[in-house]
């Protein structure tokens, strides 16, 4: 196998790996608009595994690319605008990794969004509960209360 070869099939392995990511990302954005925040654990175990995967087969291609002597993007641009197959095979990753990368923003975004307002709730919720609390002989505000009857109480 020739090193354009390699570099290609590097390429599209990795390619593939995005193309995994981006379905779980996709799977992610779906749970977190509908609210289904019990599917989020399974999905961020699996996409775990698969940026693992991912992050050895980026490893191999940028060891082959090392070997070339292609140290940066647009070296690696240049080196394949004569290959064809290896100049597509190039602009397909690119183009998957930078969905991938908007994706992944795009929910981290939703979820900060989602903590804030968990956030707020609780601050409005405690606010709440202090204004409803009396205050002791020494200043202090009682415990918050949670009536019902004591034991042994008629």
């Amino acid at each position: 196998m020739t090193e354009t070869e390699q570099f290609i099939a590097c390429c599209r392995e990795e390619t593939e790996m995005v193309s995994r990511l981006l379905a779980l990302l996709e799977k992610e954005q779906g749970a977190l608009v509908s609210g289904d925040v019990m599917r989020l654990e399974p999905i961020a175990e699996e996409k775990l595994g698969v940026l693992r995967d991912l992050n050895e087969t980026g490893r191999a291609r940028q060891s082959l690319t090392e070997q070339l002597g292609l140290r940066s993007v647009g070296a690696v641009r240049k080196w394949a605008a004569d290959k064809p197959e290896a100049c597509t095979a190039w602009i397909v990753l690119e183009d998957s990794m930078r969905r991938a990368q908007i994706l992944n923003q795009h929910n981290g975004r939703r979820i900060q969004e989602g903590l804030d307002s968990t956030q707020r709730a609780l601050k409005a919720l405690k606010a709440a509960a202090s204004s409803v609390m009396g205050y002791g002989r020494d200043g202090s505000q009682g415990a918050l209360p949670v009536g019902g009857r004591h034991l042994g109480s008629a």
